[in-house]
């Protein structure tokens, strides 16, 4: 069984060996992770990002590299023989580790007793750090950098 993902088009790449996860009933989901935009990267610079979900159904934290863990399993990730020329371009990253997964499995499962009528929206993100990654089912998202 293959994994669809298809990256989120922000102008940054998560790099962190640390995901911090806040939840709460009434509003929904923040981490907090290290990340690069385009500036950073020739300086060797991580900043940190805290990125939001509304409506959030699910959080799941998972302590395992993800493509470690779906190793051969994933697509929907191109490779690009320059990453920063692809980035500069087009204005995100071609794999910055925050994706949507597509026809998600669990979404599918989870979604008559979510949302029956399909008002909510809702979608399939991971955030892939180092070693650990986080599932979140939500609405929406935004982002706001830190430093």
């Amino acid at each position: 069984m293959s994994i669809v993902l298809i990256p989120e088009k922000v102008d940054f790449r998560i790099s962190t060996t640390d995901l911090k996860a806040i939840y709460t009933e009434s509003g929904g989901v923040t981490l907090r992770i290290d990340v690069q935009t385009r500036g950073d990267v020739p300086l060797d610079h991580y900043r940190e990002i805290e990125l939001t979900f509304d409506t959030v159904a699910e959080l799941r934290c998972i302590t395992v590299n993800f493509f470690e863990l779906h190793a051969g399993q994933v697509e929907g990730i191109s490779q690009q023989d320059d990453v920063l020329a692809f980035w500069e371009t087009n204005g995100y990253h071609p794999d910055p580790g925050f994706y949507q997964v597509v026809d998600s499995p669990i979404l599918e499962e989870k979604r008559t007793l979510f949302d029956p009528r399909n008002r909510l929206d809702l979608k399939h993100y991971l955030v892939a750090g180092y070693d650990s990654y986080v599932e979140v089912i939500a609405s929406s998202y935004q982002f706001a950098v830190k430093d």
